[in-house]
């Protein structure tokens, strides 16, 4: 069994979200989509899934803030995560879970298997 990782880091995108640090795990029968969400309550979670993405939105229950100063001072407060990633195969979004614990959220997307019947002549 081969597992895929790719760890991401955490970026800031235009609109004022964060890009959390995550991680896609490709497994045999299932996706495991880690993300690392501090600040973020169960409450402030909404995870939306198709069968070849999943999106992640977790609001923080206080905003960061990050100043730079320089020849060009930069002030930008971050009150909200957001990330949408692509799968490596398509899954069956309606029987995905998820458990939120100590900031670290995890995903288990289970893989389409379709079964072929195949005649022999």
């Amino acid at each position: 069994m081969e597992i895929e990782r790719r760890i991401i880091k955490a970026t800031w995108a235009h609109n004022g979200n964060l890009e959390p640090l995550y991680e896609v795990e490709d497994k045999e029968d299932e996706i495991l989509v880690t993300f690392d969400l501090p600040r973020v309550s169960k409450e402030n979670v909404a995870i939306n899934t198709t069968e070849n993405m999943v999106e992640v939105i977790a609001k923080m229950s206080n905003a960061v803030c990050w100043e730079r100063w320089g020849v060009v001072q930069k002030k930008i407060t971050f009150q909200s995560f957001r990330k949408q990633i692509r799968l490596p195969e398509p899954i069956e979004p309606e029987k995905a879970h998820a458990l939120l614990k100590n900031g670290i959220l995890r995903i288990t997307l289970p893989k389409i298997r379709r079964k072929v019947l195949v005649n022999i002549e």
